[in-house]
């Protein structure tokens, strides 16, 4: 999975020379935290389709977040009335420009490994492009960690009905989740969804399979014929499972 398929790609930006005050009604609009930075720019157009309409794009600059402003307004009434009124400031003043970026071929957990390491909860997703004679930064989405929980529970099966199948694997060895596919195959019954990733360690121990029934006595049945160590509903722990 890579960034592309979970990144929000329905942007809400300001500009740099955009009013705090203009950014700070698109955030409570919006409900948001952070608002991207941009600048429309026209890309280059090859030779041979110059004759149709020049392509704009965002040009990522950087990311202003609601705690910028609630600096920039507790500045303000700090200094009193000395300084600009924290409304009238432009997003340039106060915005960050480091934010990281990533591609959205970036695999996903690598975007996560950044989130989780650098303690961020948003990453730009942007692409390169020629403009002149220059590589820009062209903003083509955004990723969240709301994104990336939402991409998990998807790839859990959480939004499909269904129930959930635990199966111990000991010493990581993945005969028995082999054989538990195999046999739901048989009974023609769906699998929404597979994983078996560590807890801790290198070693997977359980495998956490979603089946796409309410009805999954003639699996389990057969599971216990075969000494398949399972638990079904609740997650896998020692001395709390059947085969």
């Amino acid at each position: 999975m890579i960034v592309r398929d979970i990144m929000t790609t329905k942007l809400v930006t300001v500009e740099p020379d955009d009013t705090l005050a203009h950014a700070a009604s698109l955030l409570r609009q919006y409900r948001f935290h952070h608002l991207p930075v941009t600048r429309k720019i026209r890309l280059a157009v090859p030779q041979q389709e110059e004759s149709h309409k020049a392509e704009t794009a965002l040009q990522f600059e950087g990311v202003l977040t609601s705690h910028d402003i609630d600096m920039a307004a507790a500045l303000a009434e700090k200094d009193g009335a000395s300084t600009q009124p924290w409304q009238e400031k432009r997003v340039i003043e106060v915005m960050h420009r480091a934010d990281l970026p990533v591609t959205p071929t970036t695999n996903v957990a690598s975007a996560a490994q950044i989130l989780v390491e650098r303690g961020l909860n948003y990453l730009p997703v942007v692409e390169y492009r020629q403009v002149e004679s220059e590589h820009k930064a062209i903003l083509v989405g955004f990723l969240t960690r709301s994104d990336l929980l939402m991409a998990l529970s998807r790839a859990m099966g959480a939004f499909e009905p269904g129930m959930q199948l635990d199966i111990a694997l000991p010493s990581g060895n993945m005969i028995a989740l082999a054989r538990v596919l195999a046999l739901a195959s048989e009974l023609h019954m769906s699998i929404r969804s597979v994983m078996a990733a560590p807890l801790s360690g290198s070693v997977p121990m359980t495998a956490t399979i979603r089946l796409g029934t309410i009805n999954p006595a003639p699996l389990l049945m057969r599971l216990q014929e075969e000494g398949i160590h399972y638990s079904f509903g609740t997650p896998l722990a020692e001395g709390d499972i059947h085969g």
